[in-house]
């Protein structure tokens, strides 16, 4: 039997992918493990969804498209565009709210929840079906304070800024005030999130990040590292996954390997971005050329082959939402180096890396730049931290466990 029957809105969701629909399909993949799920997904997803999804293999999950069609080709028209974007996801919440309430008179549910996007500033309307609502896991209130973004010129600046103005700007959104308020349970990814749901009038709120691993991914990872046998040279391997650009703080990594008195520390860069041109004449500036790999985005086997073979994983990002690719580093039994802020701050517990606190830019490198001397000389404490992340992922960041 059925606990419950479950109407999640998850605007983003599709097999198969990560990110956002990542997080809307593995969501409730697992619910309807123990619930008969029904699922509202933009019905730009249709044709990906249908093409992955098996209703053999997942019975009590089905899926209802909403969209509105006029303002749906408006979108698909300008993929680029953050403000035709979030127009359309605004207004697709009434569309969705239209739709629940036909399924609720026929179906009767006795929980909905909002699953994607995982924003806390935009409103759903589901609790307006009269039944429990759950808000999130939502985030986006991480931030970090402008003077870390002066070097990178006023465009990135004015864009940080504007991120933090929207922020602010939401305690005033009264849609957004009524969803939250009449929430049976908010659901904040990162304490800064759950801080603003808090002052937004939120009656309940815990924290939950949003970002897991699927069995798959799990065993995909350990064996990878399983069958990586790799000869310890002289150097140590630091690892980087994730985009180029300045909030994730590839350029404080950088500055602190060239601070560090511990020469054979190599940084290996994953990803690409706006940013990469800069950070490879930074690395030249620095002197570490000789020790930074810009490897570009890689095929998915690349990347767990990469974790495989680092001793580290150092990223050092100021205000990030997520963190899944700190989440498959710890799974890999690699120790983190990060800022103790945004989700990595959640996710890394004491005794799974070095977490540090932030202070301004230049005291965030010489705190970097002490951690790696100590995890380059001291082999067993690198091997302590790397299996206590390693168990860590497993307990609490599997979606079977979530």
């Amino acid at each position: 039997l059925f606990t419950m029957r479950l109407l999640a809105s998850a605007f983003s969701c599709c097999p198969g992918h990560g990110s956002e629909p990542g997080v809307g399909w593995n969501t409730v993949e697992q619910l309807a493990k123990d619930h008969e799920v029904w699922v509202l997904v933009n019905a730009g997803w249709r044709s990906r969804v249908e093409a992955a999804f098996d209703q053999s293999q997942h019975p009590n999950l089905h899926f209802e498209f909403v969209g509105i069609p006029v303002l749906s080709a408006l979108a698909e028209r300008f993929p680029g565009s953050g403000a035709v974007w979030w127009l359309y996801y605004y207004l697709w919440q009434f569309a969705a709210l239209l739709h629940a309430r036909r399924l609720h008179q026929r179906i009767g549910f006795d929980v909905c929840q909002h699953v994607t996007f995982v924003k806390y500033n935009t409103p759903s309307l589901l609790h307006l079906l009269g039944i429990p609502f759950i808000f999130g896991p939502v985030g986006g209130a991480e931030r970090a304070p402008l003077s870390f973004f002066k070097e990178f010129g006023w465009k990135t600046w004015l864009t940080e800024a504007a991120r933090i103005g929207l922020i602010k700007a939401a305690l005033f959104d009264p849609l957004l005030r009524w969803c939250v308020r009449r929430s049976a349970l908010c659901l904040g990814v990162t304490e800064d999130t759950a801080a603003e749901l808090r002052m937004l009038g939120a009656k309940r709120v815990e924290v939950l990040p949003a970002v897991a691993l699927s069995d798959d991914e799990i065993a995909q990872i350990t064996s990878a590292k399983s069958e990586e046998q790799r000869a310890k040279g002289e150097s140590l391997t630091l690892l980087y996954v994730g985009r180029l650009i300045p909030w994730k703080g590839v350029h404080l990594g950088l500055r602190a390997l060239a601070k560090c008195e511990d020469k054979t520390l190599r940084y290996c860069i994953i990803g690409d971005g706006p940013l990469r041109v800069w950070l490879e004449a930074e690395a030249q500036r620095l002197g570490i050329a000789n020790r930074v790999e810009f490897c570009g985005a890689l095929p998915r086997d690349q990347v767990l082959q990469a974790y495989a073979q680092a001793d580290g994983f150092l990223y050092p990002s100021l205000h990030d939402s997520g963190g899944n690719a700190v989440i498959e580093a710890m799974c890999a039994g690699l120790p983190i180096l990060c800022l103790d802020c945004g989700g990595p701050g959640g996710i890394v517990s004491e005794g799974c890396g070095w977490k540090l606190g932030v202070g301004l830019s230049d005291e965030i490198v010489v705190f970097l730049a002490a951690a790696l001397k100590v995890f380059a000389a001291d082999a067993g404490e690198r091997e302590a931290r790397g299996q206590s992340a390693q168990r860590r992922s497993h307990d609490q960041f599997a979606w079977s466990q979530r």
